[in-house]
Parts: structure tokens; C-alpha cells; sequence
């Protein structure tokens, strides 16, 4: 950690752990509904096509919460709008177990998920006050690796709790991570104490060139990690694996993921070069993903798999732990990061809603087609996060540049 936080570093890390923890409890209510299949149908006596609207829900939050938390943030700060946000949400959370009507379930979902999202929209300009453009982006991605954990633990849970019991850990996780926040969270030192974001940023940061491809790269890191774990047990059933060995698969592969956060994260704090290594994750998770798929069934299979979510696992740390570098580019001010996380957010929302549902339609069980539409996902992932993008890594000219004017 550099100088410029020293003496911050147990604060700093307490405000990471918070963010992680989130992660954690956000990506386990993205997955309960369907890690809960059966019971969720059966409680609110729906068929598969109620559950996957219903699954929905979650995914499309994002579009709403950062239009409307990221100047909200820009403008009245971090700490009483998180407060307020989980404080809703929690109470939300809390109804949503007893209801049975699957109306209210899906408007509560909403609901609670939207005023909670306000956590997802504020990590980027949160870490920024804390760690310097150095630190910031492995503070960053290693708090989005909490997905990992969100992901596994869902099904793992989710088996031994049920629905009910699933939906009131999710309450009472947000109404700790409430507390938390009340005890610890605030904006850091690196912060400009009061300073508010200039006439016209907002329009700044929606004509960011640099935001809008990194958006379409997280949307692509996301919407191609959720596309094949959506797919991958009943497509490797119908390759002739057998169901209980493709429900392994689906443990594997999420537990590569959660391990390939931090890989993610360990990467680009020994390369330091943002392009080069969005090209190892995103190129080496498609090569991984693929080979696993194209090979006979085998040893070769879980291996290739194995490497494909190690190198996957890093893509939405990478993509998403840019959002408080994009200033160096001069394409907005940094007191408007709320309103980038915020404009990131809304665009990664709306593309990861539609995305599975215009999959499921034009695909079907075309298992081929789908591992090849993710294939094509990572590549645009790449260029877009990796190649029309300047490089904002410590090693990058941009930072080197702004070290040397600020001695």
C-alpha cells in the first residue's frame, strides 16, 4: 500500500471486507431462485417459465439503481445513502419470507434488491477514497470475487436450507451488513473533503468513450459466466454425462470461479497492466471453457474446465475495478465516479437482462451454439476491456504520468 494511505491500511481492508461481504450476500439472492428450483415452483406454484422471469428480477436492478444512486452518491455521499439503502432493503428482504403470492415475490425482490443495489453502485467510488489509483484496482477486484462465494454457497445452502430458510439468511445478512456499515463505513482520506461534482458531469460521464466500452466489457465478463453456468449441467447431461457427475461439474466450475477472483486479483498486482491481463482471462477462459466442451468426455474434460474458471473467475474484477481510473483519462472528473459506477451499472443491467432471454429463444438446447456464443462473448469482452481501451494499470502511461506531476 502506498504512502498516500498508510496508517488507513485496517480501515481500508474493513471497508473491502464490507463490499466482499456484500458481493457475497448480492450473487446468493442473484442465484436462490433457481438453486431452490423445486421449492420455489412449488411454494409459489409456478412453472419453470414463472421461475426463470422470476430469476429475472435480480438481473435487471442494476438498470434502475444506477441511474438513480450515482448522482445521489456524487452529491450526498456514501455514508447515509448506503445506510438508507440496506435499511429498506433489509425490512424488504424480511417480508419477502412470508409471502406466498408470486406477484408480491417478484415486486419485493425488486424492491429490496433496488434500494440494496446502492452497495454494488458505491464500491468503485468508496475504494477510490481509500486507496490510492495504485491500490484501488486490487481493492476493487477483490471484493468482486465475493460473487465467487455467493455463487457456490447458493447451491450449497440453498440444498440444506430450503427456500424460506435461504430467503431469511439473505434478511438477516443485509441486516448485519446494515450494522456493519453503521460501525465502520465511511469515505476514506483520499477523498476531497465536501467537494461536489461539477455542472454537467453526468452528461461527462454518459459521453465517456472509455465507460461505455468497459461497460459492454463487464456486461460481456457477466453475461458469459452466467450463460454457461446456467447451461452447463443439463448440457453436459445431454452430452451423455451422467446427472449426478454434470452436477458436479456445476460445484467445479463455481468453486474455479471463486478461486479465479483472486487469481484475477494476484495477476494484476504482479503485472499491473490491466490489457494484458483482461487478454489471459478472457481469451484463456474462452480456450478453457470450450476445449472442455469440444473434448470427449474425460479426465481432459473437468481439467479444461477447471483452467477455463480459474481464468473467467478474474474477468469481472478486471472489468468492473476500472470504473475510478476512467478520470485519468481526463473523459470526466473524479468527483463524478458515483455517476460512473452508477452509468456502468444501468448499462451492464440492461444488457444482462436482455441477453439471456434473447439466448434462450434463439438457441433453445443448441448446446454447441450456446458454448460458441460465449466463445464470441469473451472475445468481445477483450477487445472492448483489453485492446479500445487505454491501459489505466499502474505500469500504464496515464498513471505513470499522474505520479510524476504529483512530485
Amino acid at each position: 500500500m502506498s504512502s498516500t494511505n498508510k496508517g488507513a491500511g485496517g480501515k481500508a481492508w474493513a471497508i473491502v471486507i464490507f463490499f466482499t461481504l456484500f458481493m457475497v450476500t448480492m450473487t446468493f439472492n442473484l442465484i436462490v431462485y433457481p438453486a431452490c428450483a423445486a421449492d420455489t415452483m412449488r411454494q409459489y406454484g409456478i412453472s419453470q417459465a414463472g421461475l426463470t422471469t422470476l430469476s429475472s428480477v435480480t438481473s435487471v436492478v442494476g438498470l434502475f439503481a444506477g441511474f438513480i444512486f450515482g448522482p445521489i452518491l456524487d452529491k450526498r455521499g456514501s455514508r447515509k445513502t448506503i445506510l438508507f439503502g440496506l435499511l429498506v432493503g433489509a425490512v424488504l428482504f424480511f417480508v419477502r419470507v412470508l409471502v406466498t403470492s408470486y406477484a408480491l415475490a417478484i415486486v419485493l425482490t425488486f424492491l429490496a434488491s433496488f434500494f440494496v443495489g446502492v452497495c454494488q453502485v458505491a464500491a468503485s467510488k468508496v475504494l477510490a477514497t481509500w486507496f490510492t489509483p495504485q491500490t484501488v484496482s486490487v481493492a476493487y477486484s477483490f471484493q468482486a470475487a465475493g460473487a465467487g462465494f455467493g455463487s457456490a454457497g447458493a447451491f450449497i445452502i440453498g440444498a440444506a436450507l430450503g427456500l424460506k430458510g435461504s430467503l431469511l439468511l439473505i434478511a438477516i445478512a443485509y441486516t448485519v451488513l446494515f450494522i456493519y456499515w453503521l460501525i465502520a463505513g465511511k469515505d476514506g482520506t483520499i477523498a476531497v473533503q465536501g467537494a461536489q461534482p461539477p455542472k454537467g458531469s453526468s452528461a461527462m460521464v454518459w459521453k465517456s468513450r472509455t465507460l461505455w466500452l468497459m461497460a459492454i466489457a463487464a456486461s460481456c465478463a457477466v453475461g458469459s459466466t452466467l450463460l454457461i453456468n446456467s447451461y452447463c449441467i443439463n448440457a453436459f447431461v445431454g452430452k451423455g454425462m451422467n446427472p449426478g457427475q454434470a452436477a458436479l461439474i456445476g460445484t467445479v466450475l463455481n468453486l474455479s470461479l471463486l478461486v479465479g477472483g483472486y487469481l484475477g486479483t494476484f495477476l494484476m498486482s504482479v503485472i499491473k497492466r490491466y490489457n494484458i491481463v483482461t487478454l489471459i482471462c478472457f481469451i484463456g477462459g474462452a480456450v478453457g471453457y470450450l476445449m472442455s466442451w469440444f473434448s470427449p468426455l474425460g479426465a481432459a474434460t473437468w481439467c479444461w474446465l477447471v483452467i477455463g474458471g480459474l481464468l473467467m473467475g478474474g474477468t469481472v474484477g478486471l472489468t468492473m475495478g476500472r470504473t475510478a481510473l476512467i478520470p485519468l483519462t481526463g473523459q470526466f472528473p473524479v468527483e463524478a465516479i458515483g455517476s460512473a459506477g452508477g452509468a456502468l451499472e444501468a448499462i451492464k443491467g440492461a444488457i444482462t437482462f436482455v441477453f439471456p432471454i434473447v439466448i434462450a429463444n434463439i438457441f433453445a438446447t443448441n448446446y454447441n451454439a450456446i458454448f460458441i456464443t460465449f466463445g464470441v462473448l469473451c472475445v468481445i469482452g477483450f477487445v472492448t476491456g483489453g485492446l479500445l481501451v487505454p491501459e489505466l494499470g499502474p505500469k500504464g502511461k496515464l498513471q505513470q504520468e499522474q505520479a510524476q506531476n504529483s512530485h
